[in-house]
C-alpha cells in the first residue's frame, strides 16, 4: 500500500489562448491548492505546450509544470532535448517531462508521419530516452541506434534539476510499462486501445512493480480523470466516452475513490480536466 502523498494535476487545454488568460488560470491552480499545470501535446486546437508551460509559470513561485505527454514523433530527440532543458531553467526547475509515443493516430496523418507499429515507436521511444539522459546530464551525446544518429552533441544547457527533470512516461501496454519502471520517475497509467482486454489498475501496477525492482519505492503512479462531477453538479464537458476515468460522486465519496485507489493500486498522482478545476478543488483540499 502506498504511503505517498497525494498530488493534484490540472490541464490548462482550453482555459486561455493569451498570455494574461493563461497567467491568470495557472495563479487560480496554485490559489486552490494543485500541484502541476499540464498540457497535453497534439496538433487540434490547443497552443504548444512547452510555450504555455514557460509564460504561465512567470505568475506562480510553487507550480509545477508538466506535459501529459509529448508525442515522440513531433520531435528530433536532440531539439526535444534542448527545448526541455531550457524550459526547466525559464521555470526555475519547475517542469516534469511527460513523453509518450503518441496516443492519436490523427495528429501523424495531419503532420504527414508515418504511423509505425507500436513496437517500432517504443524502440525510437527508447533510443530518445538514453539521448535525453544524456545531453541532461551536460554529456557529450554520442548513438549511432537504429532510429536516430547522434554525433557529438553537447548537453548545453543543464536543467537546473539533476540529474535531470522528473520523467513521466505514459503507458498502457506491458512492452511501454516494463520500459516505463526502468526508466521514469512517474509513470501515467492509461486507458488500452479500445477493442483489446482492458487490465486493471492494480494488473498493470503489477506489472510495473516486477520489472522496476529496487525502483519501486522511488516511482509515482499518475492517472487522469477525463469525467468529473462532484456533489451533483453537471458533468464537466470533456471529449472523454463514458466509459472513460474519472471522478463522480459526492465530494465525501470521491475523496473516498481516491483514497482507496492509492491503497489498492498505489496511485497517488491524479490530474483532472481544466474545466473540474473548481468542482475538484475541495476534494484537493481534504486530501493535501
Amino acid at each position: 500500500m502506498s504511503t505517498r502523498p497525494f498530488r493534484f494535476a490540472v490541464s490548462a487545454r482550453g482555459q486561455g489562448d493569451t498570455v494574461e488568460e493563461l497567467k491568470t488560470f495557472a495563479r487560480k491552480a496554485e490559489d486552490l491548492g494543485y500541484d502541476v499545470l499540464m498540457l497535453p501535446d497534439h496538433l487540434y486546437q490547443q497552443l504548444s505546450p512547452l510555450h504555455v508551460l514557460v509564460a504561465a509559470a512567470q505568475a506562480t513561485t510553487r507550480l509545477r509544470f508538466g506535459t501529459l505527454t509529448l508525442a515522440n514523433d513531433f520531435r528530433h530527440p536532440a531539439m526535444l532535448a534542448k527545448e526541455c532543458a531550457t524550459v526547466d531553467v525559464l521555470t526555475g526547475g519547475r517542469f516534469e517531462l511527460g513523453l509518450g509515443t503518441g496516443s492519436l493516430p490523427a495528429d501523424n496523418e495531419q503532420a504527414g508521419l508515418p504511423l509505425d507499429p507500436p513496437g517500432v515507436k517504443v524502440e525510437r521511444l527508447e533510443e530518445t530516452l538514453r539521448i535525453l539522459k544524456s545531453f541532461f546530464k551536460g554529456e557529450t551525446v554520442q548513438l549511432q541506434g537504429k532510429h536516430y544518429h547522434i554525433a557529438g552533441l553537447q548537453g548545453y544547457p543543464r536543467p537546473v534539476q539533476r540529474p535531470y527533470p522528473p520523467l513521466l512516461l505514459g503507458a498502457s501496454g506491458p512492452r511501454m510499462l516494463r520500459l516505463a519502471a526502468r526508466e521514469a520517475d512517474i509513470i501515467s497509467i492509461m486507458p488500452g486501445p479500445p477493442g483489446r482486454p482492458a487490465s486493471s489498475m492494480a494488473e498493470k501496477r503489477d506489472i510495473i512493480r516486477l520489472a522496476a525492482g529496487d525502483r519501486w519505492q522511488h516511482i509515482e503512479l499518475n492517472t487522469l480523470g477525463m469525467r468529473v462531477q462532484v456533489d451533483g453538479q453537471p458533468e464537466l464537458p470533456s471529449a472523454a466516452p463514458a466509459s472513460a476515468g474519472g471522478y463522480v460522486g459526492s465530494r465525501e465519496a470521491v475523496v473516498d475513490q481516491l483514497l482507496r485507489q492509492r491503497e489498492e493500486s498505489d496511485v497517488s498522482y491524479m490530474a483532472i480536466i481544466g474545466a473540474a478545476i473548481d468542482a475538484f478543488a475541495p476534494v484537493v483540499a481534504k486530501l493535501k
